[in-house]
């Protein structure tokens, strides 16, 4: 969201002020910036409509997404997921044309008010990685349980083995508007998020130890039953190694805003809003 430019009134009487007065007071207006820095990008949703130029956009079977003005966190629209009870789908907003300096590293922000009846299990709100989610290596800002905050790196491209590394946080408001904030950055690998100006989450000094990675698709070993036993020389072979926690995501392509229940379906119909989306080099505070 913008902000304008901030208009200064010099005094209409100089006389009033003594020379050297007047020549300070003139100096600390030249000096002062004339408006508040803009996030490098955000979105408010005021358009009433998605701007097919800046999201693209990601949805599985029957989870929606709709601009509304039900429900919003300042004016009078707001993005809203819907997610239809029984099922394990999921619906996303992708920016994917940010600047280069938000690439490695970057601040987020963005107003959300989550429905009652969030499905338990693992559950995705919004990420930030490579292309192809959910085939894809992310930082993720997500819910675990149902009900608290969970940070996390998913190592989940299709081209190396798979990993997930968590960190649960503080309980999320429910059933009202709350301004969540986080810093991603993939050198070291870190996600911390605040919820309403308080630490909520955070993961870092982490290394991973990938899984087995995935049969290719047409690969006998993908369709073994699970209960065949191994044969003789198949031992335990060397372990994988253990990778430090920095450029694992190698860089921030997409940056997604939505809803996935990873786990469990929903039991219930479940909605969830965003207003208020800025990112920025530094980190950008409630709106103002």
């Amino acid at each position: 969201m913008n902000t304008s430019p901030s208009l200064v009134t010099l005094p209409a009487k100089p006389g009033l002020f003594s020379t050297a007065a007047w020549c300070a007071f003139c100096l600390a207006v030249a000096a002062a910036p004339l408006h508040a820095q803009s996030p490098l990008f955000s979105e408010n949703f005021e358009s009433g409509s998605l701007n097919k130029a800046v999201w693209k956009t990601l949805e599985v079977t029957n989870a929606t997404f709709t601009v509304q003005s039900a429900q919003a966190a300042h004016g009078k629209s707001a993005l809203q997921i819907h997610y239809p009870k029984g099922e394990k789908s999921f619906a996303f907003i992708v920016a994917s044309h940010l600047p280069d300096a938000v690439r490695t590293h970057f601040f987020g922000r963005a107003y959300v008010f989550i429905g009652p009846n969030i499905p338990a299990g693992h559950d995705v709100l919004l990420n930030a990685g490579t292309a192809g989610y959910p085939i894809s290596n992310f930082l993720e800002i997500g819910a675990s349980g149902g009900k608290n905050a969970m940070v996390s790196y998913q190592q989940n491209a299709a081209d190396i083995p798979r990993n997930e590394t968590i960190a649960r946080g503080i309980l999320y408001p429910v059933g009202r508007w709350f301004c969540l904030e986080w810093e991603f950055t993939d050198h070291p690998d870190r996600v911390t998020a605040w919820i309403d100006g308080e630490p909520a989450a955070e993961l870092k000094d982490f290394v991973v130890k990938p899984r087995a990675p995935r049969a290719p698709k047409g690969d006998p070993a993908a369709k073994t039953a699970p209960a065949a036993a191994p044969a003789p020389a198949a031992a335990a072979g060397p372990a994988q190694a253990e990778v430090a926690g920095t450029d694992l995501v190698k860089g921030f392509s997409d940056f997604a805003f939505g809803f996935h229940a990873w786990g469990a379906g929903a039991t219930d119909d479940f909605d969830i809003y965003y207003d208020d989306i800025a990112i920025d080099t530094k980190r950008i505070g409630p709106v103002k």
